[in-house]
C-alpha cells in the first residue's frame, strides 16, 4: 500500500513539474527543434529540458521502483500479428515525418546560426530522453494504471495524460498525439515492453528532426 501511494504521488509531482517546464519553454518560444535552432541559445535550452526529462521520467523511477524495470530490461520478438503491423508503421511514420519536415522547412525563411556538428550531442540527449519518456508514459503510467483499471480505461487515461503534456505544441501536433498515444499504449500493452513504442517514436522523431536540422543548417547555409 505504501509503495502504491508513493508511486502515485511521485507520478503526480513529476507530471505537474514537467508540465510547468513545458509552459516555461512555451513562454520562451522554444517548443520544438525548429524554433530552438532559430533562437539565441535555443538548442542549449532544449538540451537542458531533455536532460531534466531524463532524470524525471527515467532515472527517478528506474532507481526507486525495481518492479517496473522489466519494462525496460526485457525485450522479446512479438508474434507476427504484432510484428508485421509494427514494421509497416515504422516505415509509414518515417515517410510522414520526412515529408512533413520538408514542408515545414520550406515555410521557414530563416537560417540557423548552429552548425550541423551540434546535432551529435543533441541527438544523443534526444534519444535518451525519448527512451525515458516512453518508460514514463507507456511504462510507469500505463502499467500502474493497469493495476487499478481494465486495459481500455488504462490506455485511455495514459493517452489523455500524453495529450495534456503536449498542450503547448501546435494544434496539428496536439491532434496527432491522440491516435499516436493510443497506438503506443496498445503496443506497450501487447508487448509488455517500452522498447517497441520507443522504436516507433524514434522512427517519427529522428527522421523529422534530422531532416529539420539539415534543412536549417547545412542546406540553408549553402543556398
Amino acid at each position: 500500500m505504501r509503495d502504491e501511494y508513493t508511486i502515485w504521488m511521485l507520478l503526480t509531482v513529476v507530471f505537474i513539474t514537467y508540465f510547468v517546464i513545458s509552459w516555461v519553454y512555451y513562454k520562451l518560444g522554444i517548443t520544438n527543434l525548429e524554433k530552438a535552432l532559430l533562437a539565441s541559445n535555443g538548442l542549449r535550452f532544449l538540451n537542458l529540458k531533455h536532460g531534466l526529462g531524463i532524470v524525471l521520467f527515467g532515472v527517478l523511477f528506474y532507481l526507486n521502483f525495481p518492479g517496473l524495470r522489466s519494462l525496460l530490461i526485457n525485450i522479446e520478438i512479438p508474434r507476427l500479428y504484432i510484428l508485421i503491423p509494427f514494421i509497416l508503421l515504422v516505415f509509414i511514420l518515417a515517410y510522414i515525418a520526412f515529408r512533413s519536415s520538408h514542408v515545414i522547412a520550406h515555410k521557414m525563411d530563416a537560417i540557423s546560426t548552429y552548425k550541423f556538428s551540434y546535432a551529435w550531442f543533441y541527438f544523443f540527449i534526444r534519444v535518451l530522453f525519448l527512451l525515458c519518456y516512453e518508460y514514463f508514459f507507456r511504462g510507469v503510467i500505463l502499467f500502474t494504471l493497469l493495476n487499478v483499471f481494465d486495459p481500455l480505461m488504462a490506455i485511455g487515461i495514459s493517452a489523455t495524460a500524453y495529450l495534456i503534456i503536449h498542450l503547448f505544441d501546435t494544434r496539428k501536433e496536439i491532434i496527432g498525439t491522440i491516435p499516436f498515444g493510443i497506438i503506443l499504449c496498445v503496443l506497450a500493452y501487447l508487448t509488455q515492453s517500452v522498447w517497441y513504442p520507443f522504436l516507433l517514436h524514434i522512427a517519427l522523431s529522428a527522421v523529422y528532426e534530422i531532416s529539420i536540422f539539415y534543412q536549417l543548417t547545412i542546406k540553408t547555409s549553402k543556398s
